[in-house]
């Protein structure tokens, strides 16, 4: 007969039984964060999308099982068999924390910035947004936070005195800021209309280029003069920019609306990035922005109401700012950002991610539609640019719904100018193209090849600027 197991020393018992009391913490945790995300995810474009609940509802799943199995091997197993699988599990857990601290402090995620700006030598504003806007203010100026029409949202636009308003440019006539990406905060001027251009531009029948857009558009990461619009404007087209950070295709459709069927610009540019079609599911929980898609003479009259909209927009940012600064130092706190393994879940594509379903995708064909046909009743013409994003570059993956996109404006006819293939996969290095070779918005450099590459498909397509046609001499 065998002999019986000899017993683990007590001490190593009581490790095992700690060990297995952590995971069921562990997983316990990870069950009501998952839950809590279900209702209440980071960002409010996401909330109800399928994609991102299936992913929490997974996560809660798993939680709960793993939580019954650790205490399963609390209760029923051996010491001998608990001591073996807690130095197993302590084990693993070290090294997967371990490499986890190593990717958040030293790998180039886009919360180490200053790390790699100062290996570029390349100087750093280690400032946040506020302090910012606070110097700004302490030195005299009257500067504010930069507001975008996806903070409307949930509220379905503001109050104002005059009844609820949608806006979808910013405070007009005011100095505000952009992300920090480069190493520094562009620090614009806003125009008449709250959104980065020059002032005096919003001239009817002498616009040659509205760009409708997200914050690619807008001209986040660089200066006033170096985005797309701009160089634009410095190839002699008159080009105005509406784009605003997380714009996606129903507010975009709104903003043309409200702002470029007034002025009927002889060229639309619609330009796409990979998060507007899951930045669409939120918006059409707006019943104002519904009002654009499916009336075909919906407007607010925006482009008439600016003091109405600088008066809301003062008084939001005043109550909100605070919110969102809160917001994001939750988001990008390493503490967090480590518990909850974020930078070893992206490598492995384990984060949750917006799926569209059927119902956005023939929204989004529709709202390209209605686009294309209004911009054609005035006698314009549109082009969808479609704007390639980091990983294309950095991990060699295009993202699942290019395909889908792509095809989609085939077949509705619009021209596309794919920047892609026009810039960026001919580039002898694309990641140059970004802002310290990381993730995010474009540079400068990015911006002029994407301006440029517009301009030569527009001077291919016949079109001649405005201002060029004062020098032709007509029979």
């Amino acid at each position: 007969m065998k002999n019986k197991p000899k017993e683990p020393p007590q001490i190593a018992v009581k490790f095992a039984n700690m060990v297995f009391v952590l995971g069921i913490l562990f997983c316990v945790l990870t069950a009501v964060y998952a839950s809590h995300r279900i209702f209440n995810p980071l960002y409010v474009n996401y909330l109800g999308n399928k994609g991102i609940e299936t992913f929490y509802i997974i996560s809660v799943l798993c939680g709960g099982v793993f939580a019954a199995l650790f205490g399963f091997g609390l209760k029923r197993l051996s010491n001998n068999l608990k001591v073996n699988l807690s130095v197993l599990f302590f084990t693993i857990g070290i090294a997967v924390y371990g490499f986890e601290t190593y990717l958040d402090f030293f790998e180039k995620t886009p919360q180490k910035r200053e790390i790699i700006a100062k290996q570029l030598g390349v100087s750093y504003d280690t400032r946040t947004a506020m302090e910012v806007l606070d110097d700004l203010r302490d030195s005299g100026v009257d500067a504010y936070p930069n507001t975008s029409p996806y903070l409307f949202l949930e509220s379905n636009g503001l109050t104002s005195n005059k009844g609820r308003i949608y806006p979808f440019g910013g405070i007009s006539n005011s100095t505000t800021l952009l992300n920090n990406e480069a190493g520094y905060y562009p620090i614009i001027e806003t125009d008449e209309h709250g959104f980065n251009n020059p002032k005096g531009l919003y001239n009817k029948n002498k616009v040659d280029i509205i760009l409708t857009g997200d914050s690619f558009t807008e001209g986040y990461s660089v200066h006033s003069n170096e985005s797309i619009s701009a160089v634009l404007r410095q190839l002699d087209f008159n080009a105005i920019s509406i784009g605003k950070r997380n714009n996606g295709p129903l507010i975009e459709l709104a903003a043309l609306k409200e702002y470029a069927e007034p002025l009927k610009p002889k060229i639309v540019l619609w330009l796409y990035f990979m998060n507007d079609l899951s930045d669409l599911f939120q918006e059409m929980k707006s019943p104002i922005l519904r009002e654009y898609l499916n009336k075909e003479n919906y407007s607010q009259n925006i482009i008439s109401r600016q003091e109405e909209i600088d008066g809301v927009l003062t008084n939001y940012v005043q109550v909100e700012w605070e919110k969102e600064i809160k917001r994001k130092r939750v988001a990008n706190n390493p503490v967090i950002r480590i518990s909850k393994l974020y930078n070893l879940r992206k490598r492995i594509n384990l984060i949750p991610t917006p799926t569209p379903t059927l119902t956005l995708t023939l929204i989004f064909r529709d709202i390209l539609q209605q686009s294309k046909q209004m911009v054609s009743e005035w006698g314009g013409k549109m082009y969808f640019v479609y704007l390639p994003f980091f990983e294309r570059y950095s991990t060699g993956n295009e993202h699942k719904n290019r395909d889908f996109v792509m095809q989609t404006v085939t077949e509705l006819d619009i021209p596309i100018i794919d920047i892609h293939s026009k810039v960026f996969d001919p580039h002898p290095d694309p990641l140059s193209l970004f802002p310290t070779r990381m993730e995010n918005h474009y540079n400068a450099e990015g911006y002029r090849l994407v301006a440029e590459a517009i301009g030569k498909r527009l001077e291919a397509d016949g079109y001649v600027p405005i201002k060029s046609k004062k020098y032709f001499i007509y029979p």
